[in-house]
Order: structure tokens, then sequence, then C-alpha cells
């Protein structure tokens, strides 16, 4: 082939490189062709994807057999720690069909649990009463009630309160909280007076709730004090039953402002905390992330404990790291004049 007058032998020679590299078997289309392990890959990651989504939305749907039904429920917000794991294999897979499956379990715990990581605006109200509640683990009673008062609790509702800390709290706290309801180790001090008081035993057998009214300037509030039994893989139906009957007292409560607070031994994402939930509103988090209490050390893992409401609002909810226990203190700014 001559070289054309005009054109360079430079340019003759890539224009001649252009045209069989176009006729050559290994054209640029070859080299896009997918391999069968790559798509069966790609396929696969899809797949975990969506399995991830599902697990998420459904996890209260899992069996619950062996206490897995229990795990998943109370775990599903860390489903969200699948992600970046995904997100490090789709790098390896690529592919738009990869990063597409990807964003469905990111846009469904975001759906989910998202809100819940922003705080909460919160405010100062007209009328308000400072709520706190605090499972003691026994030893550190006094100590929980001593900084739950400085801080500024105006009623503080204990559990898992120690054999003889009862006279040692109320001594403590005869000047600033001087009216105390307790039933067995759930306890109330309040700096207003307390009437109608009850104790509750919600199925138990024995009692591990109490119910009183708190007679605040702004009027009673109800106030529900309460230890749900405890939850295990291997048993968890003393405190499913609780849950049920606490749910059953509220629904049945015609109080027109009701508080719940203590220690559930469920997280918001558990199946039999869901009857609280249809009863019951629950204070928002004034701060990043979720309100997880228990336990303390090496860090929390679990929002166990509870600030619930019917007919008032939130408007402070803040965790505190109070005392030796192995949970964290919840103290809320509930408005009287306004309802959730």
């Amino acid at each position: 082939m001559g070289i054309r007058r005009g054109t360079s032998p430079a340019e003759n020679y890539d224009s001649h490189s252009i045209l069989c590299h176009c006729l050559s078997p290994m054209s640029h289309a070859s080299h896009q062709r997918l391999s069968a392990p790559l798509i069966i890959a790609r396929v696969f990651f899809v797949l975990l994807c969506l399995a991830l989504a599902g697990l998420m939305v459904f996890h209260q749907q899992v069996p619950d057999l062996l206490g897995l039904g229990l795990v998943v429920d109370n775990l599903a917000p860390w489903a969200g720690l699948g992600i970046p794991v995904l997100l490090v294999i789709a790098l390896v897979v690529r592919g738009r069909a990869s990063f597409i499956g990807l964003l469905v379990p990111v846009v469904v715990w975001s759906v989910l649990f998202g809100s819940s990581f922003i705080p909460h605006a919160k405010y100062a109200p007209q009328a308000s009463l400072e709520v706190a509640t605090q499972n003691v683990h026994e030893s550190a009673g006094l100590q929980a009630a001593r900084e739950l008062a400085a801080s500024g609790a105006q009623v503080i509702t204990l559990q898992e309160i120690g054999q003889g800390q009862e006279e040692q709290i109320s001594q403590e706290l005869s000047q600033t909280h001087p009216y105390r309801y307790m039933v067995s180790t759930v306890g109330v001090w309040s700096a207003y007076p307390l009437k109608n008081a009850q104790p509750l035993d919600l199925g138990l057998g024995w009692n591990r709730a109490l119910r009183v009214d708190v007679s605040t300037e702004h009027g009673d509030v109800r106030l529900y004090a309460v230890h749900a039994a405890s939850a295990r893989p291997t048993g968890h139906h003393e405190r499913d039953a609780m849950l049920a009957s606490l749910a059953n007292y509220v629904q049945a409560d015609d109080s027109a402002k009701i508080i719940a607070a203590g220690d559930f031994n469920a997280t918001s994402t558990d199946r039999h905390f869901a009857p609280v939930l249809d009863a019951l509103d629950e204070a928002a988090y004034s701060d990043w992330g979720l309100a997880m209490t228990w336990p303390r050390s090496p860090f929390p893992v679990l929002g166990i404990d509870h600030m619930m409401l019917r007919g008032v609002a939130s408007a402070d909810l803040k965790r505190l790291p109070i005392g030796d226990s192995d949970h964290y203190a919840l103290q809320a700014t509930i408005d009287l004049d306004n309802a959730q």
C-alpha cells in the first residue's frame, strides 16, 4: 500500500493500525464480554443485597426457633453494618446492576432506622416535668439517686434496687424528693405528691411494676414504672407476657397524661414490644444515633430502657452515664401542654 501524497508515514501507520485493530479477533467488544464466573458473582451479589433488605423489612417474621427471632429482632438496626461490607464487594465485582442492587438495602435501612439516628429537636416547654429512669443493677441505687437528683430530675424511677437500699435512697432524697412508692425492686421518688399507687405483676405472678399518679401544678400525670422479666434466646415468655399485659393496662387507662418508664428488656424493634408501641409513643432521643442503654461496657448494643408517652410530648431525651450500673440512665423533659 502506497503512501498518499500529503500524508506522513506516521499518520498512515496509525490509520493502518486502527483498521487492523478493528478487524482483529481481540477487538474492544471482545474485551467487554463478561465471563461466566463474573456474571454469577454479580447475580449472587444482587441476591445478597435483596436478602439483607428483606431481613430488615421482615425480621419480625423470622421464626423464633432457638431464640433466633429474639436475636434478629433486637439486632435489626445493626443489620446496616452489612452495607459497608456489600460496598466493598460491589467495588470488586463492579457493574451497574451491582451498585443498583446495593441501593436497595441502603434505602430500606434509611427508611426504617435512618430518622432515628438524627437528633430530635429539643426545646424548653412552658409546663414541664423532668423524669429519669435507670436499672441500678442492685448495688448502684444510692449513687444513681443522688446523681439523677442533681441532674434536675423531679421524678426518679429505679429498677433492680438492692436489698436495704430503699431507706438509704429515701434518706438521701428526703429534702428534694420526699414522696416515694416502692414495689419489690421497683421504686419511684418524686418532688411532687404521689397518689393512687398500685402494684402491678403484669402476669408475672409477683409484683415487678407499679402505677402511680404524680400530682404536678399542671395536673396529674399517670406513671407506670416497669422492670420487665429478662429475655434470653433460651426463654422470654415471661417478658412477652408482661409487655402484653402492660399494653392492655395502658389501652384501658383513661388518664389524659401517661408516662411509662423503665427497663423493658426489649428494643423498639422487638416483635413483642409492638403492643406497647401501639399504645404509647416513644420519647425521641435528642442526640445522634440510637439511645442504646445496655451494656455500658465495652459499648452499648441494645436500647432496652425506654421512656414511653401518651397525651404528653418529649421536649428532650438524654442518655446519662449515671452511677455504677451496667445500664445508662434516661432523663426526659416532658412537655405537659402538648401531646405527641
